[in-house]
């Protein structure tokens, strides 16, 4: 158990109180810290120098991850020499319930919180570089605005169906930049019978990049459709003004993710002379197969320092993928779901990577026939998504491996595995 001094703090918007804990759980300081007020920084500063005096003990700072809110004060106290350490707020509020009268305030919440982490006998991480985490804001408001942008396209199709159903037959993809464009200038079939014809064609002309034949093809079958769905359309104000509301919010939500994915580009490519690991380790999980750049530099800032994960089940754990446990007494749950602890976006990414490892190509071929036949063969036993999470499993494992050794992905069949295992085996016992 840790016997330093722990500093507990509740972190809220404009304040936060902290509880100093001694040894031998005794509260020996509190203080209430204004994040505006320069001097209640400067206070807290004396009190944990003087906590250090009479202990002989530097205190470990605790405080929970609060979005964005414990940033501001994690920042303060490491820039100044302190060790801090952030916790989930899942450890901390489960052993809020230990006593039995119910007192919920920000002071009761700053002890539990240096309560939780002696208990738990945690030790400090090493906050991650202010490098990773620009990377990993950036990372996290692209899939962010991605989730909006996805939102806004199907508001866009609605309306469209609305005021003309029969469009994706002549555009499957409704925003394409030749569908916003005509879309954009002519909202109605209305509007696209009355349209100047090498008008109309010189726009899908010039967004398609297409020849003029296509063009005017297209044009042709666009004047068709609108004929035979112009007395159905429902064209009135609400609907159009609709429709241009959400080309607008669609473009412009594009022009935004396009400025995030080049600020992660620049980034990186910055970061490479100060920390050229980031730009070897991303190219060492883009060996992976299914992993771009944009998914290995999420995992690398979501993760952030792969030291302390000593084995592969760690690394599961953090994605949250590792079952969860039902047990007591003699009875064993058996239908047990993933924890779903972790990070989030690591999950995501997870996911369409493993959709991406276990798909065909066009010419019938796997893309990864290793994980292809492993989840062909879980389907037998086990339901498909039962299955996906098995391969999702064994990505972990993978970019556990390749973190590991430092060394790019290379495919091997599990006998190669077996193999290569038991000449190694040989040359180190010779």
């Amino acid at each position: 158990m840790n016997l330093k001094p722990i500093a507990g703090i509740d972190v809220a918007k404009y304040f936060s109180e902290m509880v100093i804990i001694s040894p031998t759980n005794e509260i020996i300081a509190r203080l209430t810290i204004r994040h505006n007020n320069p001097s209640d920084f400067d206070r807290a500063i004396e009190i944990l120098k003087k906590v250090e005096e009479d202990f002989a003990a530097r205190p470990i700072i605790v405080m929970e991850a609060t979005g964005h809110y414990h940033k501001i004060l994690s920042r303060f106290f490491t820039s100044n020499g302190w060790d801090v350490s952030i916790i989930n707020p899942i450890q901390s509020n489960s052993i809020k319930n230990a006593g039995v009268r119910k007192v919920k305030n920000d002071k009761t919440d700053a002890l539990w919180i240096a309560l939780t982490f002696r208990l738990t006998d945690s030790t400090v991480v090493q906050p991650s570089s202010e490098i990773l985490d620009c990377l990993k804001n950036l990372c996290r408001q692209y899939y962010n605005l991605s989730d909006e942008l996805t939102s806004y396209k199907y508001r866009l199709t609605s309306v469209v169906d609305q005021i003309m159903l029969n469009f994706k037959e002549v555009f499957p993809d409704i925003c394409s930049k030749t569908s916003l464009a005509i879309l954009e200038n002519y909202p109605t079939p209305t509007d696209i019978l009355g349209a100047d014809s090498e008008k109309l064609i010189s726009i899908i002309q010039l967004t398609s990049k297409k020849s003029y034949q296509w063009a005017k093809e297209k044009y042709e079958l666009l004047v068709a459709k609108a004929k035979q769905f112009q007395p159905f359309s429902i064209s009135d104000l609400a609907t159009v003004t609709m429709l241009k509301v959400y080309i607008n919010m669609v473009l412009n939500l594009q022009q935004n993710i396009d400025k995030i994915f080049e600020a992660i580009n620049q980034l990186v490519q910055q970061s490479s002379q100060s920390q050229p690991s980031l730009m070897e380790n991303i190219n060492l999980l883009q060996s992976i197969p299914g992993i771009g750049f944009l998914s290995a530099a999420t995992i690398l800032a979501e993760i952030g320092d792969f030291e302390k994960f000593s084995k592969p089940n760690k690394l599961v754990a953090f994605f949250g993928v590792d079952p969860s446990v039902n047990q007591s007494g003699q009875f064993v749950g058996t239908k047990n779901k993933m924890s779903k602890r972790g990070s989030k976006i690591l999950r995501r990414i997870l996911f369409t990577i493993a959709l991406a490892n276990i798909r065909t190509k066009r010419n019938s071929k796997p893309c990864n026939p290793v994980l292809f036949e492993y989840y062909q063969k879980k389907c037998q036993q086990k339901p498909k998504k039962v299955a996906l999470g098995a391969v999702m499993r064994k990505i972990i494992c993978i970019i556990f491996a390749v973190m590991r050794d430092k060394k790019p992905f290379e495919l091997r069949t599990p006998e190669e595995h077996i193999q290569k295992y038991f000449n190694k085996t040989a040359v180190c016992s010779a």
